[in-house]
């Protein structure tokens, strides 16, 4: 073997490591985005969790939540105050899960189960009542596509059992 044959050879062999080594950083990018985008699901989860069961964590706060969800009774300014930070923060918290979830950020299922939840929240009529007045106030405009489906829906719903049609689990 000669002198040239071995430093072609020994080319070969650095092409072959160096290429290597970019699959196995590819490769670890890779893995990285991944175990991100779970551990910001697992985040975002949690903590729209908390802010969930924060709602109706003390006697007081339930009690206000069955009043918004009860069509029959009149809420007070205070209530009608309390709503309005409350429907801005449930909003806001979904806005967020659908900015996430458009860039690829979380993962899709917790997002469905998101906008279930959002439903179910916007089956309160004052609740789709501040969204249809609040639509506009910035909210980016396939977000506002988003929550507009979530209240016909929800609205549908509301309908569905007001004439004793209820969906069946």
């Amino acid at each position: 073997m000669t002198l040239e044959t071995l430093y072609l050879v020994s080319q070969i062999v650095a092409v072959l490591v160096i290429i290597a080594t970019l699959v196995a950083i590819l490769w670890q990018a890779y893995q990285t985005n991944k175990i991100a985008r779970a551990e910001l699901t697992l985040n975002w989860w949690m903590a729209a969790g908390a802010m969930n069961q924060s709602v109706v964590d003390s006697d007081d706060k339930a009690a206000f939540m069955t009043r918004v969800f009860d069509p029959s009774v009149k809420l007070s300014r205070d209530d009608m105050t309390r709503i309005a930070f409350q429907m801005h923060t449930q909003v806001g918290v979904f806005q967020a899960a659908y900015a996430l979830r458009r860039r690829g950020l979380v993962e899709e299922t917790p997002f469905a189960l998101s906008r279930h939840g959002m439903a179910r929240f916007m089956g309160s009529a004052i609740a789709r009542q501040w969204w249809r007045t609040h639509r506009n106030d910035g909210f980016e405009s396939a977000f506002q596509k988003i929550m507009d489906d979530v209240v016909s829906e929800a609205e549908a719903a509301a309908n569905a059992k007001a004439s004793g049609v209820e969906k069946t689990a």
